[in-house]
């Protein structure tokens, strides 16, 4: 009995973690990733670590073990101030400006005064932070990357992880597995001109502007160096229905729907509103965190007004202000909703998404049928699969007039298979063996147990390309099979002449 005790105690032992100091990196970047990283956070406060968390957002409401220091001016929207007006050079302009704006909320004083402290863990976000890697290396600890996003190029190549373009489709384009010929070109020269892009000019520009303003310490590696260091990625994916399936690497952890939670009951005077509806039911139209709803060309608000003012009906509409002029009956505007717990209300019809992948992922989560409307990024790309997938369609704000917006509500509704599928959807996202926030917590304390997992760092960021895909083996391959084939050539050539030449002297005796 006491030799079972003695090995309970010691796989106890083994399992657990003290509680440590985690310093969470999110300096730039929209209001939904910050939800997404909350998710990660309160699941590691639960855990009785102290989290960190820098960002450019107030924090919603305070909780113990959380520590929110929030950088001032760094709030995404001022660099793409209308989404409607940028929808194609937004992500330009993102990516000119990364630099700049990397390193001045690098310089912040809130954050200059974090690195006086000590912490156990450092983890970072993917998204336009590279020159907080100078943090990493001042620190001297482990770090994690954590992305809002799924496994996007290029970060697929900085953890280390295959990527086939042959049928993984890019977030700049909509293809369907199985790609034409054209599309797999065209997707796989993007794919190595963005990623060319990223590496070679954005991380040197964001590196030489870091050193520049001494923010770097003269003694700091490249940060190509310290960032091939990570221990463990988690990432904003649900692998069971992130299709088609790819192969993954060990350091890459899925997360995705660690923010999604089941519904709560609507407040008072909402519940009251959605009631009144009656058998009809409501929808509910929202553009997100990052558009701000207000800009969008007056001639679309007019048209969304006199469709959804036709509507039988009732429409919950997510609106920056508080009044708008000739407001249908039968919608409400709200400032801040409670999504999920709207999108997990029976008595909501449709959701018309403007298509980010919280958003669309709250939907899958919640088994709710969407109409996307996307604005810029990558949210035409998610609102495609969606559709693909059989549990959506899409309105382009181009073709958006009163009959094509109403057609698609119309179409959406009424059409059965669009909530079946959803339905599927939803429980196969449900259907895993531990709950993201389980997940979560624990890669994040297997690092800190192991001081790093640098067994876990896929051999391929030591590897040339060449090697990684066996070129030099091949080629030489190919150049043994050539030689040879040319030694036959050589031998066949001189046996011919032989039998010619004897043939020949033999006709003249």
């Amino acid at each position: 009995m006491r030799v079972w005790l003695l090995l309970v105690a010691a796989v106890v032992c083994v399992s657990s973690v003290q509680a440590g100091r985690i310093l969470f990196l999110n300096p730039v970047g929209s209001k939904s990733h910050k939800n997404f990283f909350m998710g990660i956070v309160n699941a590691l406060a639960d855990h009785g670590h102290q989290i960190t968390l820098v960002s450019a957002y107030q924090p919603s409401k305070l909780r113990e073990n959380v520590r929110e220091v929030v950088l001032p001016d760094m709030d995404f929207s001022t660099v793409i101030p209308n989404m409607f007006e940028w929808k194609w050079t937004g992500p330009l302009t993102i990516m000119q400006k990364a630099p700049g704006f990397c390193c001045d909320a690098l310089e912040k004083e809130e954050m200059q005064i974090l690195l006086t402290e000590e912490f156990e863990l450092i983890m970072l976000s993917a998204y336009i932070s590279d020159c907080f890697l100078s943090v990493v290396h001042r620190m001297k600890v482990p770090f994690i990357y954590v992305t809002p996003a799924g496994l996007v190029i290029p970060f697929s190549h900085v953890i280390g992880n295959p990527n086939f373009p042959s049928f993984v489709a890019t977030k700049f384009f909509t293809f369907k597995h199985p790609m034409t010929f054209t599309q797999r070109a065209v997707n796989t020269l993007s794919e190595a001109t963005f990623e060319t892009i990223i590496e070679y000019y954005i991380m040197h520009s964001i590196e030489n502007e870091c050193r520049r303003r001494g923010l770097c310490p003269e003694d700091m590696p490249s940060m190509h160096t310290i960032r091939y260091n990570f221990s463990i990625a988690l990432i904003n994916s649900v692998r069971t229905v992130d299709l088609p399936p790819r192969p993954i690497v060990p350091a890459v952890v899925h997360v995705g729907g660690i923010h999604c939670q089941p519904p709560q009951p609507l407040p008072k005077d909402l519940e009251d509103w959605v009631k009144g509806a009656g058998k009809d039911g409501f929808i509910f139209f929202s553009l997100g965190s990052a558009v701000t709803p207000s800009s969008m060309p007056e001639k679309h608000r007019k048209t969304l007004v006199e469709v959804f003012g036709s509507l039988k009906q009732r429409v919950l509409w997510k609106w920056d202000k508080d009044t708008m002029e000739d407001l249908p009956p039968n919608v409400r505007l709200g400032k801040w909703l409670p999504q999920q717990d709207i999108l997990g209300d029976s008595r909501l019809r449709l959701f018309i998404t403007h298509g980010g992948l919280h958003s669309t992922m709250e939907s899958m989560y919640h088994g709710v049928p969407v109409l996307g409307m996307p604005v810029f990024g990558d949210q035409e790309n998610n609102m495609r699969k969606a559709e693909n997938d059989g549990w959506g369609s899409v309105l382009l704000w181009d073709d958006l007039t009163p009959d094509t917006l109403k057609e698609k509500i119309q179409f959406v509704m009424q059409n059965s298979g669009f909530k079946t599928r959803v339905a599927h959807q939803s429980a196969v996202m449900k259907d895993q063996p531990q709950h993201p926030s389980e997940v979560a917590v624990y890669w994040v304390e297997y690092v800190m147990r192991h001081k790093g997992a640098a067994h876990l760092r896929c051999p391929a960021l030591d590897m040339p390309w060449y090697k990684l895909y066996n070129v030099d083996v091949w080629a030489s391959v190919a150049g043994v099979v050539l030689l040879l084939l040319w030694l036959l050539y050589r031998l066949l050539r001189a046996l011919f002449r032989c039998l010619f030449s004897l043939g020949a002297k033999r006709k003249l005796d």
